[in-house]
């Protein structure tokens, strides 16, 4: 909870709703807004791919790959890069599924995000290596997932959601390109 105006140092502050305050002493006004997040389902021969989480939070939980959205960056940008960073995998294009709210709780502050959920299409499996915020990858069997296992509700929903509108256990899409295939 911020206790002191970033402008003035004063603690006169009144908040009038839980996502903005204002300092009765200079007026400054900040807005909390939510933070930008990107994630991806991975399919490949009816298998996703998830991570398993290095660190809190939710460490030892299945997720996806992603992470948040820098500075200056599009959402497909942070994908591309979040990837890179955490799979090791270079990707032509990802199709956007859909987005979910979340709260993101990291060393006593809780931040609300908004997930933006993308879909890749590969037809063999790349080489691939665990980095950043991932110990290792597990390719699972669309019917095999434990959806509790998964860390974060938005990602939970976005899964269940995915599989439920692609078909159950099977996406009945035909891969037949090399590599990724853009939509």
């Amino acid at each position: 909870m911020i206790t002191h105006c970033p402008h003035c140092s004063s603690t006169a502050l009144d908040w009038p709703s839980t996502k903005q305050f204002t300092c009765r002493e200079c007026g400054f006004v900040l807005f909390l807004n939510i933070a930008a997040a990107v994630g991806v389902i991975i399919e490949c021969q009816g298998k996703l791919l998830f991570g398993v989480r290095k660190h809190e939070p939710q460490r030892g939980k299945l997720d996806l790959p992603g992470g948040f959205v820098d500075q200056g960056e599009t959402a497909e940008q942070a994908l591309q890069r979040e990837l890179q960073e955490e799979i090791g995998l270079t990707i032509p294009a990802a199709r956007y599924l859909y987005s979910f709210p979340n709260r993101y709780p990291y060393l006593g502050i809780t931040y609300d995000t908004l997930d933006l959920i993308f879909l890749v299409q590969l037809v063999g499996f790349p080489p691939l290596q665990a980095g950043d915020d991932l110990a290792e990858l597990l390719w699972l069997d669309r019917d095999s997932i434990d959806l509790e296992q998964i860390g974060f509700t938005s990602l939970r929903q976005a899964v269940q959601r995915y599989l439920t509108e692609s078909g159950g256990l099977s996406s009945g899409k035909p891969l037949t390109s090399a590599g990724c295939r853009p939509f």
